[in-house]
């Protein structure tokens, strides 16, 4: 079988309503997988729009057009625009006799940006880091300079995603275990968070902690510098 690819579905609609006119993202097999389970979700008895748009291979390197803190998560076969699979968790069941026949050809995403490039770094050891397009917000954005008074929410709301979603959670620490091994520079760090530790041993306790945080195995993370 195909690996699971993501797709972004939009529709011919008459009346905008909030939740359906900036589309849905879905990850699936194939279009009619993904179509069928749009139906099933979103749709259930009532007709399903008419399909304007599809892209393939969606990048979430920049936030998609509903923005990026309305996600699910983009790595489980299921809808995940609206966020349906946080409930539901991943879809296992393939049934592709609900997708409609006629749609239009789907259309390739952009290319997909490097880490580095995204966050404008001088190092490229960003790019090396597991999963890292997909998941900058708690592995670099929510540690930045920018968001230190915010990190015992965010930590609490990441923590949160880890539990109720095993697979983000998985992806999570993988990323954070091979950031520990790389043992980044404080300069490494500091370039592109703009938060600086004292000492490379300083900067392993605090990534340490944060791991041992969204494990549930400690109670607190060590905050950054500044927070």
């Amino acid at each position: 079988m195909s690996t699971p690819r993501r797709f972004w579905i939009e529709f011919e609609l008459e009346k905008r309503p909030s939740w359906l006119w900036q589309g849905i993202g879905v990850t699936g097999f194939d279009v009619r997988d993904c179509l069928s389970m749009v139906a099933a979700e979103l749709f259930g008895d009532e007709p399903m729009p008419p399909v304007r748009r599809i892209t393939v291979d969606i990048s979430l390197a920049e936030p998609p057009p509903a923005g990026r803190g309305y996600l699910g998560v983009p790595v489980w076969r299921g809808v995940w625009y609206p966020p349906r699979n946080l409930v539901s968790g991943p879809t296992h069941d393939i049934d592709r006799r609900g997708a409609p026949f006629d749609y239009p050809t789907p259309v390739t995403g952009l290319p997909r940006v490097r880490a580095s490039e995204i966050l404008r770094t001088k190092t490229t050891w960003w790019d090396e880091i597991p999963h890292i397009n997909d998941l900058l917000w708690p592995l670099v954005r929510m540690h930045d300079a920018k968001s230190v008074h915010g990190m015992p929410h965010n930590a609490l709301h990441v923590r949160d995603r880890c539990a109720s979603g095993p697979t983000y959670g998985d992806m999570i620490r993988e990323a954070l275990d091979f950031m520990i091994s790389w043992q980044p520079t404080p300069d490494e760090w500091f370039d592109p968070t703009e938060i600086r530790f004292a000492d490379q041993r300083d900067l392993e306790e605090y990534l340490r902690a944060f791991r041992d945080y969204l494990s549930g195995d400690r109670p607190e993370p060590i905050y950054p510098p500044g927070s």
